[in-house]
């Protein structure tokens, strides 16, 4: 009798094992089916209406029997929040995806963007990239999670999200400030990485995990002088001084700085780069690196060259009304991005000191995105997303990377939840339409996304792997 219920106790759990085996087939389908379905859903800026999102997903959470919340900042414009539970051995991780998208120039579109149509290996519509395949393979994970009752040790949290295209204001800054509690984590996986796949081997090469971003910090310039006929020539010209003034700036670049991300990055790439850049990407890990070095830099990638230091990038002049009219005042528009850890005051007072001209006035503009650490990168998370990838990719790089753009990351940074990015891979040198036309996702990058995705939350969530990391 007791080796009966010997091998009917193993013949159990070999089956409760085989039932938490995902079946990475039904994980494809179900996921492709949800991205479908988002794009289907106008969600684009600056209506939002992200309400719509908001129920899709919550009557997909409910038949799967997982309690979710909305949350409306302000009519229309929602967010969801859902959660499976762990024992509560380690804190929570947060899986968000935003659920609102650019406004769409139908003239300028070969197919309609808001169809979700699937042909020749290709999702097609607006946020197939940018960000609802983020947001569907969110949710097929947690949903999964739940299907095959996974042992965890943490909560995984979904979060998706509103208002990210418009910096969050009634998104994450607004779940931030009134509901923190209620997607307060440890860790977090949103947008804001990639992986890359070499055109001619259709391998991928490397992945980007993004750790850190910049941070907006936008500001305008505003000259006033007197208006005059435009054939007397005046030494208070509001156009010519202001235009001294963006020159001055646009030559005369703030200094370089590397911080642990950036450090690792060009590390990386030193290894796995061919010889000629690889010397670059050496030479500035040098201490002190010289501006041809810098400049060098940038010839291989504006990128590489914008994470290394603040960024002062004038985007708007406006000035003048006639011909003939020399205008009382000018004013121009800087795109700052402040690295992170950089005091807004210093910065202001750097930009003052290259102006050199206290005709000049400098106005600092709202800041939607706060300031923040980056994540670092000893987490179990990042540790999951190398040993995962070497699994699956072997010989691809992992690349720790500073996002020149911003994403809600920077909010939950700021609220001390370590966030990282990952998202679908692209084919190195294709062009997907994210924010401009055309919009699409490859279905086999997809894929691989939302499996590498499961792998990442399973290893850091999974109570086996948890208990075995300590």
């Amino acid at each position: 009798m007791r080796i009966f219920f010997f091998f009917l106790a193993a013949s159990w759990l070999a089956n409760a094992a085989m039932a938490r085996e995902v079946d990475y087939d039904r994980l494809d389908r179900d996921a492709l089916r949800t991205l479908v379905d988002l794009i289907k859903l106008d969600t684009s800026q600056p209506a939002g209406n992200e309400i719509l999102a908001a129920r899709y997903l919550a009557s997909r959470l409910d038949e799967a029997g997982i309690e979710s919340k909305i949350y409306e900042a302000a009519p229309g414009r929602a967010s969801i929040v859902a959660r499976v539970r762990g024992n509560g051995a380690a804190k929570p991780l947060l899986l968000l995806g935003h659920t609102d998208v650019v406004t769409v120039e139908r003239a300028n579109w070969s197919f309609e963007p808001f169809e979700g149509a699937v042909s020749d290996g290709k999702i097609f519509g607006r946020g197939a990239s940018d960000d609802k395949s983020i947001v569907a393979g969110s949710l097929e994970v947690l949903l999964a999670l739940k299907r095959l009752g996974i042992p965890l040790a943490r909560d995984v949290i979904f979060l998706g999200v509103a208002d990210e295209e418009a910096g969050g204001t009634l998104g994450i800054t607004w779940m931030v400030n009134n509901h923190l509690d209620d997607i307060r984590a440890e860790l977090a996986i949103n947008e804001g990485g990639r992986g890359y796949i070499d055109p001619e081997t259709g391998r991928y090469s490397s992945f980007q995990i993004g750790t850190a971003e910049k941070t907006p910090r936008r500001a305008r310039l505003v000259v006033k002088g007197h208006a005059g006929h435009g054939s007397v020539p005046t030494r208070d010209n509001a156009i010519g001084v202001l235009a001294g003034a963006v020159d001055r700036l646009y030559r005369q670049p703030l200094p370089m700085a590397l911080n642990e991300t950036t450090r690792t990055l060009f590390k990386r790439l030193a290894e796995t780069s061919p010889p000629e850049q690889a010397a670059v990407f050496r030479a500035i890990l040098e201490p002190n690196p010289g501006d041809d070095v810098q400049e060098r830099l940038r010839d291989i990638n504006p990128s590489y060259y914008s994470i290394i230091r603040t960024s002062v990038v004038p985007t708007i002049f406006n000035a003048g009304y006639q011909r003939n009219v020399i205008p009382s005042e000018a004013e121009a528009t800087l795109d700052i991005r402040a690295l992170p850890g950089v005091d807004p005051e210093d910065l202001w007072e750097q930009i003052r000191g290259i102006i050199n001209d206290p005709r000049v006035e400098v106005i600092p503009m709202k800041v939607t995105r706060p300031a923040h650490d980056p994540a670092p990168l000893s987490s179990p998370l990042f540790r999951a997303f190398e040993e995962v990838i070497a699994r699956r990719h072997p010989g691809a790089v992992v690349l720790p990377t500073m996002l020149t753009g911003a994403t809600d990351s920077a909010q939950l940074r700021a609220a001390g939840v370590a966030a990282y990015g990952f998202g679908p891979g692209v084919v190195q040198g294709e062009d997907n339409g994210v924010h401009g036309n055309d919009e699409y996702l490859r279905v086999d990058a997809y894929e691989e996304y939302v499996r590498i995705l499961w792998d990442v939350v399973t290893r850091v969530a999974g109570t086996d792997q948890v208990n075995a990391a300590r």
